[in-house]
């Protein structure tokens, strides 16, 4: 998953860094642009040259001698470049300037528009605003300069007053010596020509071009909160633990969310919690430590827009479904509370994104669960308050087959006491395995719902089980008790550790992820779930009993064995029938099979309902159903239906060969084996219908 995330990211920066290129020396040069712009000072000392100055103390003409907003444009040279931009953006917008009454208009000066015009990309004039997307974008924007309904004079203004404007946003009004027009960026624009009159209105000339919302989010538009996160040079840690805990796509959705993100140092405190073993994300290695990092991840997501203005004291829920942060009151902000002891400050807040708000604070928070864990890595303390097997078990997605099973049967609870216990724990699809032993109709956990079936599981879930809490390096070659009175497993090392050895000749098991510390216990997960003996023979029929008593006897047909048990439900009908012949492959004959299919190494890895179906038809295809087929009643050219539906060729001459679909040929190396009511045949190749055979080519 994270070779298909990283060139993701790697993308993001590199668009961050034209971002940056382009935006940031934009906002630089807009900047001082308002700076230069207040030599425009002058022109509100020198209005009769420039316009039509109105003193509201002394005599006025008649309003309707005054010209027209439009008009009194016409005769303000600075102005020119407005008057080009309502043309340019076509529409009612002039016809609204020259017509409407009462409008307050404030009226950006001509170096206002080239400056603005100079920091856009492919913009050099007004011409270039012709395209009907753009010329829309022109039009917000000269709409966000009218206010309608009102002919407010200066002295009309107050200061944190909000104007509404025809694009549908407010202005917000500040006196502080001058008169400031506040839009939605960080810079204001001063009032530098007040009170211009016209027949229907009043114009204002400012030294800034003003900016909606609604534009600058084309213009420049947000970035999402994992964009923002990348582009953040101190949140560089915290972007590898998305990546590795498969959040990214989580924290790229609509939300919106507030995400309180921990910096790099904050985030090496929490390697330095976890020992030696952990230096880096790179060590999260295993499904149990992926998962805990991402229930950090998501503890620090909360869902919502929440601002710094808009917290207050109380919790709060996140993402990580039953654990809330707490915001604590702390002098005149806040501070974030989780299970540690240490609260975390917000170091930089309201870092927007197009998605919701990153608040940065200087500690990784830490739930409850997560707590309770680092608190097992504590020498001076057993137990710690570390959860239980139980809790493990109830809180990890690995291993929510083992945790139905474990209700079903009734020993979830037990794993919650005392103990202590070692379970060698199933994970993933592996435990498939279990319901074609069980037999037909047996598909899931909820077709087990007879006594007799519930009680088979109960037995093969205390097989799991050993008395004690036994870590790796305590293991010993040789047979484990378990809690299933009379069976227990056998541990053989194997070179390189050790494998765990049950009922399923044949099939080892193997050790994934060891000593998963708990209050009562120690877990270690293993590739695949174990099947006692004694169950195995208790859901056999007698002819399957014979039939596995006289295999055992033949040796060199274990893998056989095994897998008839693992698809036990697809001839069980077969083999209790009237009579029947079986072709069974040697051992080797499977490896050289396994050796061709990608991704097969053993049995093992028939661990998905589709690769098991697979497997159970490959099977049936060496399987004659009604017929008792011994040696002497083969002939040449004979052709036998399979259980599989497709047919087998016999070729009889000095020696009897079997031809499946392929066009190699198995040749019977031991024949004449009879089972009750049945025959059994050995031959050196499996058989492979057109059926399997198309499937592994597609």
């Amino acid at each position: 998953m994270v070779g298909t995330i990283i060139p993701y990211f790697q993308r993001i920066e590199h668009r961050t860094k034209l971002m940056k290129m382009k935006t940031i020396p934009l906002f630089k040069k807009i900047a001082f642009f308002f700076l230069v712009a207040l030599a425009f000072n002058s022109c509100s000392n020198n209005d009769d040259d420039e316009g039509t100055t109105t003193d509201r103390t002394g005599d006025t003409n008649d309003t309707n001698s005054l010209p027209n907003i439009v008009e009194l444009a016409e005769t303000v040279d600075i102005l020119t470049t407005l008057l080009d931009a309502v043309e340019a953006a076509g529409g009612d917008l002039g016809n609204t300037l020259a017509t409407g009454d009462p409008l307050t208009v404030f009226a950006p000066s001509n170096d206002a528009f080239n400056a603005l015009l100079a920091q856009l990309d492919g913009f050099d004039s007004l011409d270039d605003f012709d395209e009907a997307a753009e010329k829309e974008i022109l039009t917000k924007i000269l709409q966000y300069h009218v206010v309608a309904d009102t002919k407010a004079f200066s002295s009309d203004l107050s200061d944190g007053q909000s104007l509404p404007t025809v694009q549908s946003e407010n202005l917000i009004v500040t006196i502080d010596g001058a008169v400031f027009i506040n839009d939605k960026t960080d810079e204001s624009a001063e009032v530098v020509g007040a009170d211009n009159e016209a027949s229907n209105g009043i114009v204002h000339i400012i030294d800034k071009v003003l900016l909606p919302q609604e534009v600058l989010d084309i213009l420049f538009p947000k970035p999402t909160i994992v964009e923002l996160v990348v582009e953040t040079e101190e949140l560089s840690q915290l972007k590898e633990a998305v990546i590795k805990a498969g959040l990214v796509d989580d924290l790229n959705g609509e939300g919106p969310f507030t995400v309180f993100a921990p910096t790099n140092a904050a985030i090496d405190e929490l390697f330095d919690l976890l020992g030696d073993s952990f230096n880096s994300f790179d060590d999260f290695d295993n499904f149990i430590e992926i998962q805990i990092l991402e229930d950090i991840l998501k503890y620090h997501v909360v869902p919502g827009n929440i601002a710094a203005a808009d917290l207050s004291a109380g919790t709060v829920n996140t993402l990580l479904e039953g654990e809330t942060l707490e915001i604590i009151s702390s002098g005149e902000t806040f501070v974030i509370g989780d299970a540690s002891e240490v609260d975390a400050n917000i170091e930089n807040a309201d870092n927007f994104a197009s998605n919701g708000v990153v608040h940065i604070i200087d500690k990784i928070l830490i739930p409850q669960e997560v707590q309770d864990f680092l608190d097992t890595l504590n020498p001076d303390d057993t137990s710690g308050g570390a959860p239980t097997i139980k809790e493990i078990v109830e809180s990890t997605e690995e291993l929510d087959f083992l945790r139905e099973a474990l209700e079903l049967t009734g020993l979830l609870e037990t794993l919650g006491e005392e103990g202590p216990f070692t379970v060698f724990a199933p994970t993933g699809e592996s435990v498939n395995i279990i319901f074609g032993l069980l037999g037909t109709g047996i598909n899931s956990l909820e077709d087990v719902d007879l006594a007799f079936e519930i009680d088979l599981l109960r037995q093969v879930l205390s097989y799991h089980v050993v008395p004690g809490a036994i870590t790796s390096s305590e293991l010993m070659q040789g047979p484990v008790p378990t809690l299933l009175e009379g069976d227990g497993f056998t541990v053989i090392a194997d070179g390189q550790g050790f494998v765990l050895q049950d009922g399923l000749a044949g099939l080892d098991a193997n050790l994934l992820v060891t000593d998963i510390p708990a209050g009562n216990g120690v877990i270690h997960t293993i590739d695949r779930i174990l099947v006692p003996e004694t169950v195995i023979y208790q859901v056999l029929t007698e002819t399957e009993q014979n039939l596995m008593a006289l295999l055992e006897e033949l040796e060199d047909n274990e893998i056989f064995m095994t897998a008839y048990l693992l698809v036990r439900d697809s001839l069980e009908d077969v083999l209790n029938g009237e009579a029947f012949t079986f072709f069974l492959p040697t051992n080797q004959a499977f490896l050289e099979l396994f050796a061709q299919l990608d991704g097969i190494h053993d049995l093992t890895d028939f661990d998905t309902e589709a690769e098991l179906r697979l497997l159970g038809k490959i099977l049936v295809y060496h399987c004659v159903d009604g017929v008792k087929g011994t040696s002497d009643i083969l002939f040449n050219g004979q052709e036998l239906s399979t259980v599989q539906g497709e047919t087998l060729i016999v070729e009889v001459g000095d020696e009897i060969n079997i031809l499946d679909k392929t066009t190699i040929p198995a040749k019977v190396t031991s024949p004449d084996f009879e089972v009750l009511n049945g025959v059994l045949h050995i031959i050196n190749k499996v058989l492979l219908p057109q059926e399997v055979l198309t499937q592994l080519s597609s």
